[in-house]
This record gives structure tokens, sequence and C-alpha cells, in this order.
């Protein structure tokens, strides 16, 4: 339950990554992000206080991760001692440079988690797994164009369709203001269609939070923001 995108910035040579965090009403509000000693580097990210880890954060080499969930058109059998997708992130960003991020990610054991989508990025090189139970299976991205991932309780396939053409419209419409493209993306409520919308409202869940991480060089910024009231936007 959750929305991903990523658009070239700063002349191509940075990134912005922004991420709608989707979540049950009755689950425990995020901590607030900061900066985590891992194996072998620092990386800032806000912490799911239910598993520990988290969904999104970015390391002192600029490598940023992201984690969410995925629900397909079957179910497979619970695997044993099943770990939260939260720690997937952390154990990631702990490397040394991407290519190392990369080959921590392929290594992940599928098995031990509910399914997934893993994206591993930084600057115009970025690899997405994707997680079937028992396999995982990898692919590069193209990064320099806008790229979207997105998920949902409901099916990702329900909410694949509508916010995949949003997207592109509000891209292709403002292409010479993607930063603000990207914006009024996550902050996206259809009136008669808030359960599939990017800013999402259901009866037992809502968009709550929002994350957004600058790269550009050596310069990195992460900025988290609560999100707890929905703006009704246009309609479908």
């Amino acid at each position: 339950m959750c929305t991903l995108t990523v658009i070239p910035i700063r002349l191509g040579i940075g990134m912005r990554v922004a991420f709608n965090r989707d979540e049950r009403r009755d689950r425990l509000p995020a901590l607030p992000p900061s900066t985590h000693k891992l194996a072998r580097r620092r990386a800032v990210y806000p912490v799911d206080p239910v598993g520990g880890g988290t969904w999104i954060g970015v390391n002192d080499r600029g490598v940023v991760a992201a984690v969410l969930n995925r629900t397909a058109g079957f179910v497979l059998p619970a695997a044993g001692g099943v770990r939260s997708r939260g720690l997937i992130v952390p154990a990631v960003l702990g490397t040394d440079d991407f290519d190392a991020a990369v080959s921590a990610a392929s290594r992940i054991d599928p098995a031990q988690y509910a399914l997934f989508r893993l994206i591993v990025l930084r600057g115009r090189r970025a690899v997405v797994f994707v997680s079937d139970g028992r396999r995982l299976s990898s692919a590069a991205a193209d990064m320099t164009r806008p790229f979207l991932l997105t998920s949902s309780s409901l099916g990702d396939k329900v909410v694949a369709g509508p916010r995949a053409r949003l997207f592109h419209a509000l891209m292709e419409t403002q292409r010479s203001r993607w930063p603000t493209a990207q914006q009024d993306f996550h902050d996206h409520q259809w009136p008669l269609r808030p359960e599939v919308s990017v800013r999402m409202e259901r009866s037992d869940a809502r968009t709550v939070s929002r994350t957004l991480i600058d790269v550009t060089g050596d310069d990195i910024r992460l900025s988290y923001e609560p999100v707890f009231d929905i703006a009704v936007s246009q309609a479908a």
C-alpha cells in the first residue's frame, strides 16, 4: 500500500525520490527520520516501531533503497519465521556502493518475507527486485525518465492502471516542471475514488506520510512529512 516515483533533476545529474506510505489506521505512527549506523555506512530513514525497520532510506554514498508490499492475484503459504520486510532496506543500505547494494539485495531469501518489490538506485542506475515468495527476480530500470512503482492491499492491478495514467499525463503536460508534476501526483485524490488514489483514503487505511529524497552528487537530503488530512483533488 504505497507509491514511489523517481524523476531526474538538476540538468539530469541528480534524482528526486518521493514515497507515499499508506498504512492501516490502527498501526502505530512511524518514528521520524534519524541517522543510523549500519554495517559499513551511515543512513537516514524513518522507523516503523512495529517491525523496527523502514520502507525507504538513503545512505552516505547516495544509494537509495525502498520496499513496497506486493499484492498479487494469488496467496502463497506463509513461510516459517516470517521476518518484517522493513528489515530489507537497512541491510541493503549498509553496503559500500551501488553495486554492493545490488549484490546484497540479490542475496535476500524471499521465503523469509511476505511478497515485496524492492528498488535500489543511485543516479541513473537502478534495479528493481520482485519476490514471488519463493524466488527473487530482478531487472534494470530506466532512470532517465520519470519512473513509478505502486501497490495496494486491494490488489496492485486495481490501482496500477489509474495511477500510472495520471502519472504519465502529469509528466507529459508539465515536461518542463517535473518536480511540480511529481508533487501534484503525490498530493492527488479523486473525489469519487479515494481508495485507489495516490493520496489514498479508506475506512481501514490511508496515506500516513510522504518521504522525499534528493541526491545530487554529494548533496543528499531527506525530508519527511506526516500526512493525516486528505486534500480532495480533481475528478477522475
